[in-house]
């Protein structure tokens, strides 16, 4: 069978084969975070921002989600036989991974991420350093509310890229 559209035989490939594998590893590591929750102290969601492209989620789901992760994480903090346990810090299911931080106030923050990523545990107190310095240091935030600051949305997003970026070296 000939095509209609023969290609000639000395023209090269414009698209380098390893500029091909940059590039696709990039899209891999862009979609290793789905997204990213933090919880206040009574289980109140208060910063929901989605990093995936597939499944997203609307604010209902949202909600659940974050109030079905603050109940699980009170539960396993009372049933678990080791005495100061702080919940339940990994959740590894087939399909994804959820890494949690618990501050000392009882904030939590936890990702949801593709199965195997690395280092989120390190991520999460980048973000938990973020709060500190760009919401609880906001004269306008109010404790417990949802968390509405620009400055805190602009270097989230650098600390994001930053991980993924850090991701691609490893």
């Amino acid at each position: 069978m000939t095509s209609q559209f023969p290609v000639p035989q000395n023209q090269t490939n414009s698209f380098p084969s390893n500029k091909f594998r940059v590039l696709s590893s990039i899209l891999l590591t862009m979609a290793a975070i789905y997204s990213l929750y933090i919880i206040n102290k009574s289980g109140g969601l208060i910063f929901y921002k989605d990093y995936g492209s597939k499944g997203r989620m609307d604010t209902n789901d949202s909600l659940r989600v974050a109030s079905l992760w603050h109940s699980m994480h009170a539960i396993s903090q009372q049933l678990s036989p080791t005495t100061g346990c702080s919940g339940i810090e990994l959740l590894e299911a087939d399909t994804f991974d959820l890494h949690c931080f618990q501050s000392l106030t009882g904030t939590k923050f936890f990702v949801v991420c593709e199965p195997g990523t690395q280092h989120m545990e390190a991520l999460l107190k980048v973000v938990y350093e973020l709060y500190t310095d760009y919401v609880l240091k906001n004269p306008f935030y109010e404790m417990e509310m949802p968390i509405r600051c620009e400055l805190f949305d602009i270097n989230l997003t650098q600390a994001v890229q930053k991980d993924r970026v850090a991701l691609l070296g490893r």
